[in-house]
Order: structure tokens, then C-alpha cells, then sequence
């Protein structure tokens, strides 16, 4: 029977969606409400620039209106993310979205990164400033922060895609195509895994990169005629490399 209550008719999948989406909302307020207190208490504000590293006086705040020039001026446009503390440089997100596709990839990968270490409340304060980016790409860059799971995990979730993931094949497709290995091979859902977006592209540049363990050739040539088994082997090593598979 479907319950009747304060929101009207409601089936019980309803129901679930939107206690799921108050409770985000929650989350949400709670983490502002964190982000007032410590604007309040310790006179901070997490759009507050600093000053770069490597130049006089870097990691130190600069205060709003100090100069637009030098040393102590923005050196582009932007929106600047504040760390919690003085080690590396945050990423700089222009307010304008930019129209090469490559470049705002760049800068959702290098705020994902930047963001992974940080507390939750901080990531979703920093993630609600975002503007265009969190809009185009916050479940990519959500998605990034995900622990290691499972293999038998990782499979089971290739069943079905998601916004911010990628479905990835443990042995690469176009190199086994190539050498022979037929398609109920490649294809098939033993040879798929749901990996984060920005994860799955860290793996793809990987196999096209030079590598000494692999004598001075990317995995991808060193494994020109290997056989499925030792593909499979240099895949999952991939997987556990990138933080995507649970030792």
C-alpha cells in the first residue's frame, strides 16, 4: 500500500530518494555552518589567496586588497583554492569556463588531486565554490576520491555506468584486438571494471609511457605479443598502482 504523509502519495523508491537527498542537503548545511564558524572565529576565509611558492614570502595569506601587482597580486585571474596548511600549490580555477575541452580537464585532475587529502567538509565547501567546474565535472572529481575496492567489486559495478566513472578492460582492447585475441575475449565482463574517469585516464597514460621495469618501453609495446594471462597480470599490477584495486 503507498503511504500518505506530509509530502503526499509517495512510493517507498520515493521515499528513499528523498531522505537520500535531505540528508545530503544536511551534510551540505552542516559543512557551511563550519565554514561561517571558522570565518567568525579565526577571521578566515577559504577564498583568501596566498602568496605562491618560490616567490618572497610564499604560503603567506594575502589580504584582500593588497595590492593587484608584484610579489603579492594575483598573477591571472581566477579563483584561487586555499589549502590548510603551506604544503604545494592549490590549483587555480578561472570563473569564466574555459572553451578548450583539454584544459578544463586539466584543471578538474588537478583539483581532484589537490582535494583528495583534504576532510570531507572541507572537499564539499571547496567543491560548492566551484561554479562551472563542480557542474561539469563534480562526479568526475567526486568520484576520484573513492577508496580501493575489491576486484570482484569493480566487476560487479561495470554491470551498469555511472556519471564520473569509465568502464575500463583489464587487458586493453585495441592492442589485443591487434594481436588477434578475438572479441568474446576483449569484451567479455570478466575483462571489464568500473574504474573513477580521471583514474582510468592516469592508467590509459600509463601504458603509453616509457617505463624502466618494463626495459625501457610502455607496458603497451612490452606487451606486443605476450600472452592474455600476462596481459591480464600487467593490468591488475595497473589497477593497484593507480588505488583503484584493493591489495
Amino acid at each position: 500500500m503507498m503511504k500518505v504523509d506530509a509530502y503526499g502519495p509517495m512510493s517507498a523508491d520515493a521515499r528513499t530518494g528523498l531522505i537520500a537527498k535531505l540528508a545530503e542537503a544536511s551534510f551540505l548545511m552542516q559543512a557551511l555552518r563550519l565554514q561561517n564558524l571558522l570565518e567568525i572565529r579565526a577571521n578566515f576565509n577559504p577564498s583568501q589567496p596566498r602568496i605562491p611558492r618560490g616567490q618572497p614570502q610564499g604560503g603567506r595569506w594575502i589580504r584582500f586588497g593588497e595590492g593587484s601587482g608584484g610579489s603579492l597580486g594575483r598573477t591571472k585571474p581566477g579563483l584561487l583554492l586555499v589549502g590548510l596548511d603551506d604544503d604545494g600549490n592549490p590549483p587555480e580555477v578561472p570563473e569564466t569556463r574555459p572553451t578548450n575541452t583539454r584544459e578544463r580537464n586539466r584543471i578538474g585532475r588537478s583539483v581532484a588531486r589537490y582535494l583528495k587529502g583534504l576532510p570531507t567538509s572541507r572537499k564539499v565547501i571547496i567543491l560548492a565554490r566551484l561554479g562551472w567546474l563542480a557542474n561539469e565535472a563534480g562526479h568526475t572529481i567526486r568520484s576520484y576520491f573513492d577508496e580501493p575496492r575489491s576486484l570482484i567489486e569493480l566487476k560487479r559495478r561495470a554491470i551498469a555506468r555511472r556519471p564520473g566513472y569509465d568502464i575500463h578492460h583489464i587487458v586493453e582492447k585495441t592492442p589485443a584486438r591487434r594481436d588477434g585475441f578475438p572479441e568474446v575475449m576483449r569484451e567479455n565482463i570478466d575483462n571489464k571494471v568500473l574504474l573513477p574517469r580521471y583514474r582510468h585516464w592516469e592508467i590509459t597514460g600509463w601504458y603509453g609511457t616509457i617505463n624502466e621495469d618494463f626495459g625501457n618501453v610502455t607496458p603497451r609495446e612490452y606487451l606486443r605479443g605476450k600472452s592474455w594471462e600476462e596481459r591480464q597480470s600487467v593490468g591488475l599490477f595497473a589497477l593497484r598502482k593507480f588505488g583503484v584495486l584493493a591489495p
